[in-house]
């Protein structure tokens, strides 16, 4: 049977896989790293997003700070 003849990069895998191995991605039962906590402030009080209310209103979005 006659092997067919890959394009470059084939061939610069096959070189490479047996001295380099697959991608290193983690065990299986790893758990994903924890996120970050990230607060948003309000761009005009500096207080968190999360005190302020937003509505919409006639299709426009209102918001309101609480201070």
């Amino acid at each position: 049977m006659k092997k067919r003849k890959l394009p470059w990069y084939g061939r610069l895998t096959e070189v490479l896989m047996p001295l380099l191995g697959p991608a290193d991605l983690g065990r299986q039962d790893d758990a994903p790293p924890p996120r970050p906590a990230r607060v948003v402030e309000c761009p005009l009080c500096h207080h968190p997003m999360s005190e302020h209310r937003l509505e919409q209103v006639g299709g426009k979005n209102r918001h309101y700070c609480p201070a």
